[in-house]
């Protein structure tokens, strides 16, 4: 029983403490994307294709600007028991976006 509870505790606290890992996982993509010159904004997939972290009135210009890629398991469907990896892409692709965005329209000038 002890390890059943340890198990679940540290079970926990990864899950956790990955939640809080998101900013950094982000911040080293877009330095990687940026190394290769690849301004390109996370998109979900499905219909209408918004990018999550840019302003609606914003949306077209920005993925017409930058151009768009595709995250694996990250679409307008969100299949049961999926949900907690669904909010982890989303908050991942939105602070990649907002940290992206400024990059992709220096580029552009």
């Amino acid at each position: 029983m002890a390890q059943m509870l340890r198990v679940a505790a540290g079970l926990l606290l990864i899950y956790i403490s990955g939640c809080h890992a998101i900013p950094d996982v982000a911040e080293q993509a877009v330095e990687q994307s940026l190394k290769v010159q690849d301004y390109r904004l996370i998109v979900r997939a499905g219909r209408g294709g918004s990018a999550p972290g840019i302003a609606e009135s914003e949306q077209a210009q920005a993925k017409s600007r930058c151009g768009v890629r595709y995250l694996t398991g990250f679409a307008d469907v969100i299949t049961p028991g999926k949900e907690g990896e669904y909010a982890r892409l989303e908050a991942y692709a939105t602070d990649y976006n907002r940290r992206m965005l400024p990059y992709c329209q220096k580029s552009q000038k």
